[in-house]
């Protein structure tokens, strides 16, 4: 697989994969920017929820500023790779760390759903302190398996550490899937009675979370089976442009939340227009005052032209400040 790897690099289709990772680099980096502000700045009676919304905005945002850059040196120029191990410890540990955070929150965020959705009652009751202790327990445990993986290439501990990982995946997975079926069925039985506007928000937003859980597992069962097939398949192989490809859809997911939060989170959409405008004001506000600074400065400038000129003339006879060009030229602009 490494002389493939070596060999991909000198050809153009290696600058097309580049140069696709780079983009998806540059979508997430700036989808998931987008996301954490509009979520700070809307003031919804869900409030809670979105401090989830933002973890997960938060760990998908990593996987664009460090993951997706690492694999693209990885592409670009193996070799470097494979003189030591301090480049594929810090890109395994990054990878890990940041995809399980990911899936441990959308786990978490499929069962505050069902929460919502079964006990509404007792949802209400549930504190802020409780989310962010959840949050809290993401990072710990993404951080645990992933000092398994720095601890693997400090040859610590054994390739076991890889069962760790995907038995961590399917356990998440396992579980959002769970809540949501439960969610569809409840949601279901309760359309059939009038509901509150509470509850129907609730309902709506269970199922845009529903839509993100989908769209995470279409993009990442992919990837989870190439893991598999990998680390326990010793005689199996597998082309290395479809690698390339599972991974980029892997890594694509990292940025397809923010369009689902747009078309299904009314709140989350007016945020964005709102931030989009002001920063369009902003800037039609700062063009203006430069051109009027640049405008007060060449009327400066050109006055003390004149006074100079003025001072220094000797014929009483000569013309009055009044009739000169370039002052009648920057009057209208001074008055």
């Amino acid at each position: 697989m490494e002389n493939s790897t070596v060999s991909l690099t000198r050809t153009p289709l290696a600058v097309l994969w580049a140069t696709a990772y780079g983009l998806v680099s540059v979508l997430i980096i700036f989808t998931n920017i987008v996301s954490i502000i509009a979520f700070v700045k809307t003031k919804p009676r869900r409030k809670h929820t979105h401090y989830f919304l933002i973890n997960l905005s938060i760990a998908d945002f990593m996987v664009g500023a460090l993951s997706v850059p690492l694999f693209i040196s990885y592409m670009i120029d193996p070799g470097v790779w494979s003189q030591g191990v301090v480049l594929p410890m810090v890109y395994s540990s990054m990878d890990i760390l940041s995809g399980l955070a990911s899936v441990f929150t959308l786990a978490i965020v499929s069962v505050e759903r069902l929460v919502a959705v079964s006990i509404p009652f007792k949802f209400r009751m549930i504190r802020r302190q409780t989310y962010f202790l959840c949050i809290l327990a993401t990072w710990f445990l993404s951080a645990c398996v992933a000092s398994m993986s720095i601890a693997f290439y400090l040859r610590i501990v054994k390739e076991s550490f890889y069962t760790v990982v995907i038995l961590s995946l399917s356990l998440a997975l396992v579980v959002a899937c769970f809540a949501y079926i439960s969610i569809v069925f409840k949601i279901n039985r309760k359309n059939s009675a009038k509901g509150s506007k509470d509850m129907k928000l609730e309902q709506r937003l269970s199922i845009t979370l529903l839509c993100v859980t989908a769209i995470f597992v279409f993009s990442w069962l992919p990837f989870e089976l190439v893991f598999i097939l990998v680390h326990f398949c010793k005689t199996c192989s597998l082309s290395l442009n479809a690698v390339f490809f599972i991974k980029l859809l892997h890594y694509s997911n990292s940025f397809m939340n923010t369009v689902v939060y747009t078309f299904r989170i009314p709140e989350f959409k007016e945020a964005i227009v709102e931030l989009f405008s002001r920063s369009s004001s902003q800037l039609e506000g700062d063009v203006l005052l430069q051109e009027l600074a640049l405008d007060a400065s060449t009327c400066t400038s050109v006055t003390r032209l004149h006074h100079q000129a003025f001072i220094t003339m000797n014929d009483p006879a000569g013309s009055s400040p009044s009739s000169s060009p370039v002052l009648n030229g920057c009057g209208p602009q001074m008055v």
